[in-house]
Order: structure tokens, then C-alpha cells, then sequence
């Protein structure tokens, strides 16, 4: 059997990649001429921490997959249990802790910090104007955690099992005063992290894949367009001048005409600069893997609908299952639908670190794909496009609040993994010796409370469906919206014409574009 320090030495290594991994991205999607050093250091750590916050859940389920044996009895004794789940269990109050003053304080104060920027500023001032903006931020910080210290959680309708009645009452219902207030913190923030999904975790799971598989324009077309709108361009532009040449006057509006014309001629000389650039060097090496991208494309197609029908499989199991219905937020006692993911997590579970590569594998391409959603779509709010999200053109503000982003991406990621792979991400490999029956089963809430221990991330999801029942009601309905999202994002990306290789960014003019 694996020890448990084997999966604490796995996750070090795997936070040392996903440092290396934000570095990468950080630093590809920066704006080269307006970098800062604040403002890079601050998201790569926002955007590990965020990720790590996920990463730690398969060393969760190692840790009680490894407390007992293939007969259900336990190979450790209580104190041990006890100190393997409090070890877990601080690292993720103290991921989630860092996650709330990261999004909340850290990164709007380095936002405003920024913004107050200019050539007879002082650094006192700007610090003390970032502090003004974050006034309010650190007000309603505190007093959602206040708030969340009177937040009790329960269920107004009656458990007939009793074993389930015990392990509400015991690890439920029996969470401290600052538990209470981290648990409906991060409720909170789930929340806008579902806001996040279904505009731009859902869209890039299909528009991702399915822009692979249609591939880009062909150069030549492009190279076509530009030219002949080059022409005509220059054509309009002689007209103009040559029927000015001899000293006549222009009137205002051929003035205006013509200096729109000039300005679109300039767009398409930049614009030809900016394709012709993105297919030199490397670029032209990797334009022989291109034929390959139909390929990835179609199986990352696959993954997204595979994680589709996984939580919807799951969402149908919670509604015609649930052992308290609307009243606990549709908990579950074990699942009676059983999805391919929970499925092949268990299946690969014992043979770590083989589920924590797959698991690893998905938690990153949802990642990609929300990164994909962000660079398609704009950092946006409501319809009002903020930043431009691309390569080595974004600005400083806006790779901050995109960090905000996928940080509340990955929250409510933690959930979903719960939504993906019920089974799996509660109990691991765990099983109990039912003397009732004379059989070994798999662990749920339904077996003794001595017999089966639940991940940290199982009671943290628990804890919060739990806190006040609309947290539960208002998840449940929106992960069937972010269904719904993914399906109409599929229809959009597959409506769309084909990506061009002509390059545009935001702070082209609007005669330009």
C-alpha cells in the first residue's frame, strides 16, 4: 500500500510545474512594452494558488484511500486518522484563505496601485489611492466573513437512515465559528465562479475543440484579401489626390474621407506586417504539425462532451436520488448513476499516481479552456468589453482580472469535481464489511460513521450545500445552465466563420479595424 508522504511528495512537484506552467502563460500573454514586475509576480502567485487549491484533492483521496484495506478495516489507528485529515484539511483552509485575500484585496490593490500610475505620481500616493479604492473590497471581505460565523448548517427536512442522521450531526453540523465563516466565504465566490463557467469555461470547452477541428483560413485567401483591399484602398486614396494636385481646395468631407483612407491603408500594411510575422521562424517549422491539430481537435471534442455528460449524469442522479432533496442541497448517499469519469477515476484510484495524472490531465484542460473562453470572448463586463486577452498584448489590468477569473474558475472547479466524479472524490477506494448483508461495499454516508472516512473535500462541498440550502438549490440549476451554455457555444462556434490569419488588437483605431 502507498504511504501518504508519497502523495505529499507528488503535489510539491506538481506545484513546482504549475509555478513553471503560470510563468509560461503569464509571461506569453503579457504585454511586452508594458510589463510590470508587481503586477506578473501577483498573478503567477494568484493563478498557483488557485490551481493547487485543485491539485490537492487527489492527495486528499489518497490519504483516505490508504487508511484501511481490501476488507474495509482500518491499518491505522484513530489519533493517526485524525492527524492524516487535519494535515488536508489545513492545507485547503489555507488555500481557500489565500484564494479570498488574493481576489478580494491583493489583486484589486495592485489594479488601482497600477492605475494611479503617471509621471508626478509618487509611490505614497499611489499606494495611499489603491488603498482608498480597496476600501470598500476590505469592508465587504470582512463583513461577509462575519456574516458567515452566524451561518449554521442543516436540513429543515427529516433523514430516515440513522447512520446518515450521525454523520451530519458529527461532521456537518459540528463546525466551528471560523470554519463557518471560511465555508460561506468561499460559497460566495463559488458563486461568481459559476457566473465564470457559463461565460467562458462552457464556451471554451466547445469553441475550443471545435475552432481546431475547423482550422484557420488558408494564408493565401488572406494574403488575397489584403491585397486587393490594399488596392482598392490606394486606388480611392489617388482619386483624391490627384483630383486635388493643381491646389484645389478640398471641402471637409472629402478631407475626412481621405484621411480615412490613408488610416485603412496603414491598418492593412500592419495587418500584413503582423500574418506575414506570425508564420516566420518556428512558426513555419510547426505549420507541418498544423494537419494534426483535426486530430487533437476531434478528441478534445470528446473530453468536453465526455465532462458534459458526466455532470449531467451526475445533476439527474442528485434530483431523483437525494436522501433530503432541495432542503440540503441535493445530497446524495452514494451514486446511483454512475458516469465515465467517476468511473475511471476509480478504476486507475489504486494505482496512484496513475488517477492523479488523469485527474491532473482534466483540471488542466478545463484550465486551458477557460483560458481559451477568456482570449475569445474579452474580459468583458456585462457586454462592455474591458481588455483584450492576447498573446503578448495584454495589458498589466488585464491579465490581474483575468487572474480573478479563473481564480473563481477553479473554485467552483473544486465543486465540480465533486459534480464529476462523486464516488471517486468522496470516498476514493475506501469499502466497508456490511455484517447485514455479509458483504463488502464501496464507502458512502450510509455506513457507519467508524467505518468509512470522508475526504476533506467531500465535508468542505458538503459543508457548504449544506450552510443555507439556497447555496445547493442555486449550484444545482446553475450547472444546468453551464449545460446549456456549452450546447448554445456549441452551435455559435460551429456557425462561425473559420479564425483568420489577420491579426487585430485593441488598440488599433477604429478606422483601422
Amino acid at each position: 500500500m502507498l504511504n501518504i508522504g508519497f502523495g505529499w511528495a507528488s503535489l510539491v512537484l506538481v506545484g513546482v510545474f504549475t509555478v513553471l506552467l503560470n510563468i509560461f502563460i503569464v509571461k506569453y500573454y503579457s504585454d511586452r512594452h508594458q510589463s510590470e514586475t508587481l503586477t506578473t509576480v501577483v498573478t503567477v502567485i494568484a493563478l498557483s494558488i488557485t490551481l493547487l487549491c485543485v491539485l490537492v484533492i487527489p492527495v486528499d483521496i489518497l490519504n483516505v484511500s490508504t487508511m484501511s484495506n481490501a476488507a474495509g478495516n482500518h491499518t491505522i489507528n484513530q489519533h493517526d486518522i485524525d492527524q492524516r485529515n487535519l494535515s488536508i484539511a489545513v492545507t485547503y483552509y489555507i488555500l481557500y484563505s489565500l484564494i479570498i485575500l488574493f481576489a478580494l484585496i491583493i489583486i484589486p490593490f495592485v489594479y488601482f496601485y497600477y492605475e494611479e500610475d503617471d509621471v508626478d505620481v509618487s509611490i505614497r500616493d499611489r499606494v495611499v489611492g489603491a488603498c482608498k479604492y480597496t476600501a470598500f473590497l476590505v469592508v465587504f471581505t470582512v463583513v461577509m466573513l462575519v456574516v458567515g460565523i452566524f451561518i449554521r448548517p442543516g436540513s429543515s427536512k427529516p433523514v430516515g437512515n440513522e447512520n446518515v442522521k450521525d454523520w451530519i450531526q458529527t461532521e456537518i453540523l459540528s463546525q466551528n465559528a471560523a470554519q463557518g465563516s471560511l465555508m460561506f466565504s468561499v460559497a460566495i465566490l463559488t458563486l461568481l465562479g459559476f457566473v465564470v463557467w457559463m461565460v467562458y469555461t462552457a464556451y471554451g470547452l466547445a469553441a475550443m475543440p471545435i475552432d481546431m477541428i475547423k482550422g484557420m483560413r488558408r494564408l493565401s485567401d488572406d494574403r488575397r484579401q489584403i491585397s486587393e483591399s490594399l488596392y482598392d484602398t490606394r486606388s480611392q486614396a489617388s482619386y483624391y489626390s490627384s483630383k486635388y494636385a493643381s491646389g484645389k481646395t478640398m471641402s471637409a468631407k472629402e478631407e475626412h474621407t481621405l484621411s480615412l483612407l490613408r488610416s485603412k491603408e496603414r491598418a492593412l500594411e500592419k495587418h500584413s506586417e503582423r500574418m506575414e510575422a506570425s508564420h516566420s521562424g518556428l512558426r513555419r517549422i510547426l505549420i507541418v504539425f498544423k494537419p494534426f491539430t483535426f486530430i487533437f481537435g476531434f478528441f478534445f471534442l470528446l473530453v468536453s462532451i465526455l465532462i458534459v455528460i458526466s455532470i449531467m449524469l451526475s445533476l439527474i442522479d442528485k434530483v431523483t436520488n437525494s436522501i433530503c432533496g432541495s432542503s440540503c442541497g441535493f445530497l446524495t448517499d452514494y451514486p446511483k448513476l454512475k458516469n465515465p469519469i467517476d468511473l475511471l477515476l476509480q478504476s486507475t484510484a489504486p494505482y496512484f499516481p496513475l488517477d492523479y495524472i488523469i485527474l491532473g490531465l482534466f483540471i488542466v484542460y478545463i484550465y486551458a479552456v477557460t483560458v481559451s473562453g477568456v482570449v475569445k470572448i474579452g474580459i468583458r463586463f456585462l457586454w462592455i468589453k474591458l481588455y483584450e486577452f492576447n498573446a503578448q498584448k495584454t495589458m498589466p489590468q488585464g491579465l490581474l482580472l483575468c487572474s480573478i477569473l479563473l481564480m473563481l474558475s477553479n473554485l467552483c472547479l473544486n465543486l465540480q469535481i465533486v459534480q464529476l466524479a462523486p464516488q471517486y472524490s468522496m470516498f476514493g477506494t475506501q469499502v466497508w464489511y456490511n455484517a447485514t448483508s455479509d458483504s463488502i461495499e464501496p464507502c458512502s454516508i450510509n455506513a457507519p460513521a467508524d467505518s468509512c472516512v470522508m475526504t476533506q473535500i467531500g465535508l468542505i462541498t458538503s459543508r457548504i450545500v449544506m450552510g443555507t440550502n439556497f447555496f445547493g438549490i442555486i449550484y444545482y440549476y446553475a450547472t444546468w445552465a453551464i449545460i446549456g451554455a456549452f450546447l448554445i457555444g456549441s452551435i455559435i462556434a460551429v456557425v462561425k466563420r473559420r479564425r483568420s490569419n489577420i491579426v487585430s488588437y485593441a488598440d488599433d483605431s477604429d478606422e483601422e479595424i
